[in-house]
């Protein structure tokens, strides 16, 4: 086994069993699912601080779910990403959006979740609790293979804005929703 393949199933290993979710609600790994794993170098995500504004700013103002893909550059294992395009939209509504797939050079996709209050049915009492992927996202995220997805919470007094690794939705793909991981995100100065 190479040095490189061996670092990557470590840290496959070290992101299955540090995921906040109970042995119940994980599923046994499937042979497409290590593959998964394995093909994907990239761990860390930065956004420049002019996209963040402005994704920020975005979902500030809306009231249904939009979708951007997000781009940037790579170096090692680090996306920096500085730049978005959103797709064509086939359908919008305040808590699902269908959008066309983003292209290949997409390290990212972004969307947005419009703050309209507590919702006792899921759990959410604060803003900071819609900082999630729900199971339609999740499956959207294991389903495509960009390496990272994106959720800013809108209509918020402050910004609020999480990410996971492809593979975090690959390990958690059978929970009801995934929350955000603390310290994961991080800005470039």
């Amino acid at each position: 086994m190479s040095p490189r393949f061996r670092r990557l199933a470590t840290g496959a290993l070290v992101a299955a069993l540090t995921c906040p979710v109970s042995a119940q609600a994980q599923a046994q790994l499937t042979a497409a699912d290590s593959a998964i794993l394995a093909s994907q170098p990239l761990k860390r995500l930065a956004l420049t601080p002019s996209l963040l504004r402005r994704v920020s700013l975005l979902a500030a103002g809306l009231d249904r779910e939009v979708v951007l893909c997000l781009q940037g550059t790579v170096t090692g294992d680090s996306a920096v990403v500085d730049d978005f395009v959103m797709p064509d939209v086939l359908s919008s509504t305040v808590d699902r959006v269908q959008p066309l797939p983003c292209d290949r050079a997409t390290l990212a996709v972004w969307h947005n979740h419009p703050w309209t209050g507590p919702d006792s049915t899921f759990g959410v009492k604060t803003p900071e609790d819609l900082c999630s992927l729900s199971q339609p996202d999740l499956r959207t995220v294991v389903a495509d293979s960009i390496p990272f997805a994106v959720v800013s919470v809108g209509r918020t007094a402050q910004p609020i804005i999480c990410w996971w690794r492809r593979v975090q939705a690959v390990v958690n793909r059978h929970v009801k929703f995934l929350p955000r991981f603390p310290r994961q995100w991080q800005e470039l100065p």
